[in-house]
């Protein structure tokens, strides 16, 4: 949950379709918060720079983890393609 110790100094609108309303009512009240928590974590989660680097850092260590580690000596290509064409 995002924790604002910043000064909230900018308004928007938005609309919502009742079923989608409805839905983030429920919620907001099972988490104790509202709607524009929701929402503000939603798009904190969504669109801010520092999340979008921490998920590309996590998926490029996730690609690093399945990578064959180096050897020293002769490369044996055919089974370094191999690996690289199975499936995670």
């Amino acid at each position: 949950m995002l924790m604002c110790i910043h000064m909230l100094t900018k308004r928007t609108n938005i609309l919502f379709e009742e079923k989608t309303w409805k839905e983030l009512t429920k919620l907001a009240s099972k988490k104790k918060t509202s709607v524009g928590e929701l929402v503000r974590d939603a798009v904190e989660e969504k669109y801010t720079r520092e999340n979008m680097l921490d998920k590309r850092r996590l998926a490029a260590e996730a690609i690093l983890l399945h990578r064959p580690k180096p050897v020293k000596g002769k490369i044996n290509y055919k089974a370094l393609i191999n690996a690289g064409r199975k499936v995670y």
